[in-house]
């Protein structure tokens, strides 16, 4: 994990909903090569936060520099070109075409391909060849001929992620992979987000402790649109703050412990 300039800084972000403040003045930083977690209660403004950092929604006030130019006001498509790349919290797959097809079209996308059609991109074998690359890569080599919409629960997030493998992304924003997951298919997910440590940044929103504290280098805890906390995994289980923010919520574990 790097010491210098931010791979992702955001700055003062705030995000108003009428009279509802839901990024209250937030400042972060994520460094190339790290996978950085944000936790919190329900309603502490984590989607709200993947939003502005994608691109989605612009925040009212702050800046977001990623690999050090400013991108508070470029659009998402922009962003992704530059590397800043999210998955959603709902699988969004084409649920019609196969594996091979899904993952193909993202690398159509990020190579752009000057074919405007569909039919004439099935020729082109290298596509197809990285394609399958990244389906072995993502744990659904077998699967590769399967109709996406025919896959498990578990397998659609797989494929999700490997969509935004297929653009070559610096900074992968993953919102809730594991959600919906039972305990096998989780994992499978966070062995597949721990091998891609080596290969890009993550910045992951995340409910499941345990999957928090295998996969984070550091921890930022989100309350009521703040940044209350940022350290490392040890650091975060011990601070009463942070097991504070968590009263009145359903219980959540802190590591081995329960913040209750």
């Amino acid at each position: 994990m790097s010491d210098g300039i931010p791979l992702l800084e955001l700055r003062n972000l705030v995000k108003r909903y009428g009279g509802l403040i839901a990024t209250n003045n937030l400042s972060l930083r994520v460094a190339s090569g790290e996978i950085h977690v944000v936790i919190g209660p329900n309603g502490a403004g984590k989607t709200t936060l993947i939003h502005q950092i994608s691109g989605a929604i612009a925040p009212n006030q702050g800046s977001i520099l990623f690999d050090r130019q400013d991108v508070t006001r470029l659009p998402m498509h922009k962003r992704v070109t530059r590397g800043l790349v999210r998955s959603y919290q709902i699988t969004n797959i084409f649920r019609s075409y196969s594996v091979l097809d899904n993952l193909a079209l993202a690398v159509q996308a990020r190579s752009g391909s000057s074919m405007r059609f569909w039919q004439p991109a099935i020729s082109e074998r290298v596509l197809f060849e990285q394609a399958r690359t990244i389906g072995e890569r993502i744990g659904l080599g077998a699967r590769i001929d399967a109709i996406a919409g025919s896959l498990a629960h578990g397998e659609q997030r797989q494929l999700e992620v490997g969509l935004a493998l297929a653009t070559s992304p610096k900074l992968l924003l993953l919102d809730e992979p594991m959600a919906g997951m039972g305990s096998e298919e989780s994992a499978r997910m966070i062995s597949l987000i721990r091998s891609l440590r080596s290969e890009v940044a993550i910045l992951l929103i995340e409910h499941d402790m345990d999957a928090v504290f295998q996969l984070a280098d550091r921890i930022s805890v989100l309350v009521a649109g703040s940044i209350i906390a940022t350290g490392m995994p040890n650091e975060i289980r011990a601070n009463i703050e942070v097991k504070k923010a968590y009263l009145g919520d359903e219980v959540v574990y802190i590591g081995d412990e329960v913040a209750a």
